[in-house]
């Protein structure tokens, strides 16, 4: 293969791996990959038309398209990022007495992966394959605040959905809790999907540092977190979090940080 060939298919792999890990625009994925705005606009072009980025909806910001996924799906499960999960999850479960469950973003929402259920009589309903707006669950708000500051501006752009009247929709105020995020490595949300359901998440990062995923544990209010400190149980998640981030080549060190930032 020739040598052009071969740099060819260097460049397109860091374009598709920058936009895996965080999506959008041209000058943003070029900036990251330290390519030409021009090689970068030549790459997504024919990315796109292989299907393995697309545009999210009314704008610029490309993230990984259906080609891609289709591939990673087809990927043998023991490999895969939910079954890395499961026992992790398990143990988070044990620790606190609540549901826990894994998600990630796509496009302006939060889809839950998994969820391993607690045994406790009354529980949640199983939220696998859901999809929620990122800004009013505890794992969307973690997966918004490691995006960059185009695809934050873009999704504050439109008015954030009001689902309880605790739900924390005004810009600046959301622009403020992705800040906390990025300095404190995890979030909390009380009432604001619904007004009886309390959750905490941490983000999962691979080898890169990149934000892939979230970790969360959410309960009914009268009773999470309950008793329990607080801390103790934000201490459980970000645990989770960094051994899940791990297994993914990170490495087990705090995810308190503002790499994301």
């Amino acid at each position: 293969m020739a040598s052009g060939s071969v740099q060819s298919i260097d460049r397109a792999f860091a374009v598709l791996r920058q936009v895996a890990s965080a999506p959008g625009g041209i000058s943003d994925v070029a900036r990251a990959v330290d390519l030409p705005v021009s090689t970068v606009a030549r790459l997504l072009g024919t990315l796109e038309s292989l299907g393995a980025v697309e545009r999210l909806a009314d704008s610029s910001t490309y993230s990984i398209g259906a080609g891609i996924s289709a591939l990673a799906e087809s990927i043998d499960a023991s490999t895969s990022l939910v079954t890395r999960a499961q026992p992790i999850l398990a143990e988070l479960v044990a620790r606190t007495g609540e549901t826990s469950g894994l998600s990630v973003i796509a496009g302006d929402e939060v889809v839950y992966l998994d969820h391993v259920e607690t045994t406790n009589e009354v529980t949640l309903r199983d939220w696998t394959g859901a999809r929620l707006p990122l800004h009013v669950v505890s794992s969307g708000l973690v997966l918004l605040a490691a995006q960059p500051p185009k695809v934050v501006a873009a999704y504050l752009a439109h008015p954030p959905k009001r689902l309880t009247d605790r739900t924390v929709t005004q810009p600046a105020r959301i622009r403020q809790r992705i800040a906390n995020i990025r300095r404190d490595g995890y979030m909390w949300t009380i009432g604001e999907f619904d007004d009886g359901i309390s959750s905490v998440a941490a983000p999962v990062v691979d080898m890169h540092g990149a934000t892939v995923a979230a970790i969360h544990c959410h309960g009914p209010s009268y009773r999470f977190p309950g008793a329990t400190d607080i801390d103790t149980i934000t201490a459980h998640i970000t645990d989770a979090a960094n051994k899940l981030s791990a297994s993914l080549g990170f490495g087990a060190r705090p995810l308190t940080r503002g790499a994301q930032a």
